[in-house]
């Protein structure tokens, strides 16, 4: 594909990076930790504009003040993207290893609903003591991309006050059943301190293969 074309076909895509998070089981904001030289959220930032260019994406939480939840903070964002767009992809900062491979997997796909997935690799159990087949579930992931009109007429709404996943929204206002694409461990999210370590790995991982 030449970059003429390139540029053509990201040019009604754009992403909300949600880096507003107050980061309650981490105790501070995670998005604002210092790693390797930069801001966890800048990770991702920084791929982001690589790819779609400055004025195409959305940092909720630094370009406009996020939500007091995190439905709040996504309607924000989408509604700080232009009427014209096509495609968002809804990107947390706290998932800071993504690639660019991932970012064009879900640019490039036609499906109005698609996320990341990774099959369940712990037993899952109700609280009641039943088991479940973690054979049938898979462990959903983000970032993760839309239609961009019918997901901001599904927020707009004002159906949905605090949900965490933009998929279950798309299939309860619309019906669309999301499309899965199982993808690498690198999405691992910080959700407490020790996770770090984790991202650590998965860094010198990354740079190992650069």
């Amino acid at each position: 594909m030449s970059v003429e074309k390139c540029e053509l076909s990201l040019s009604k895509k754009y992403a909300v990076l949600l880096a507003a998070g107050k980061g309650t089981r981490y105790k501070g904001s995670k998005q604002d930790i210092i790693f390797h030289g930069k801001p966890v959220w800048q990770y991702p930032y920084d791929l982001l504009v690589s790819i779609l260019g400055k004025d195409h994406v959305i940092v909720v939480g630094k370009d406009l003040p996020g939500g007091d939840t995190r439905t709040k903070s996504v309607l924000s964002g989408l509604e700080a993207v232009p009427r014209d767009a096509e495609r968002v992809i809804i990107v947390e900062a706290a998932r800071p290893m993504l690639t660019e491979r991932q970012v064009m997997q879900l640019l490039n796909d036609e499906h109005p609903s698609v996320s990341f997935v990774r099959p369940l690799v712990n037993t899952v159990i109700y609280r009641n003591g039943t088991y479940i087949n973690r054979e049938e579930l898979y462990d959903l992931l983000t970032p993760q991309a839309f239609d961009y009109n019918l997901l901001l007429k599904a927020y707009q709404s004002n159906r949905f006050t605090d949900v965490t996943d933009e998929t279950r929204i798309m299939f309860e206002y619309h019906g669309i059943k999301p499309h899965f694409i199982e993808t690498d461990s690198n999405l691992f999210k910080i959700t407490y301190p020790g996770d770090l370590d984790i991202i650590e790995s998965i860094y010198k991982q990354q740079q190992e293969i650069k």
